[in-house]
């Protein structure tokens, strides 16, 4: 199941959050050449997410996240055009309504099982569809992935990494990569492939509690 979480009301699910920044805390540790100052500075919180973007969370059959990602307006802050001091795309900034970033893919993984392999490929697949969803009904047409190096290797493997935007870069002690998406059903059929019948539309959470509210005061 998807879940979208916008930030404005990440207080009303903090252990969805918590497992979020847990994902996070592990891909950090994951990085043996990360100075151990960067984990702790970028595992958790950064200053993106003080923004209130959208969170996009995949939730297992016990409504765990097993993984997650951030979505952010290129008509505000983001990453790409303010969290590389101006390297990326020779200082050229991404700015237009009709494109967003989507940036601190974690996913869940315990091992290399084909068990585990399945479930990363099922996540990653329902995260794809969903941001296409996503950007369908907000009428985009491009959305900016940006990415550790981890994440785009396991995207690249399976053939949803896309158009490369800019060199490799780095923050922090971490590789990252920008890659440009356009919206539509090239972007959703090899997400969609993965996904398999685990696709569904995704679930508004501040909708489901202002709901919740309602019914609780009726």
């Amino acid at each position: 199941m998807i879940a979208l979480l916008p930030g404005e009301s990440r207080a009303l699910f903090p252990r969805l959050m918590d497992e979020m920044y847990d994902l996070r805390l592990g891909a950090a540790r994951a990085h043996a050449s990360r100075p151990s100052a960067a984990v702790h500075r970028l595992a958790v919180v950064d200053y993106f997410d003080s923004l209130d973007p959208l969170y996009v969370l995949a939730l297992d059959e016990m409504e765990g996240v097993a993984g997650a990602l951030r979505v952010l307006p290129t008509t505000g802050v983001t990453m790409l055009n303010d969290g590389f001091a101006g390297a990326a795309l020779d200082g050229l900034r991404v700015e237009s309504p009709l494109i967003w970033e989507a940036s601190r893919l974690t996913l869940r993984a315990a091992g290399d099982s084909p068990a585990t392999e399945a479930a990363i490929d099922r996540t990653i697949g329902q995260l794809g569809v969903a941001l296409n969803a996503i950007a369908q009904t907000a009428a985009l047409t491009h959305v900016i992935g940006v990415f550790d190096e981890s994440m785009h290797r396991l995207l690249s493997h399976r053939g949803c990494a896309c158009e490369t935007l800019a060199p490799q870069m780095r923050i922090d002690g971490a590789d990252m990569f920008a890659v440009l998406y356009e919206v539509g059903a090239e972007m959703d059929a090899p997400f969609r492939s993965l996904a398999g019948d685990a696709s569904a539309p995704p679930i508004n959470l501040a909708d489901l509690e202002r709901l919740r509210q309602t019914d609780c005061r009726s």
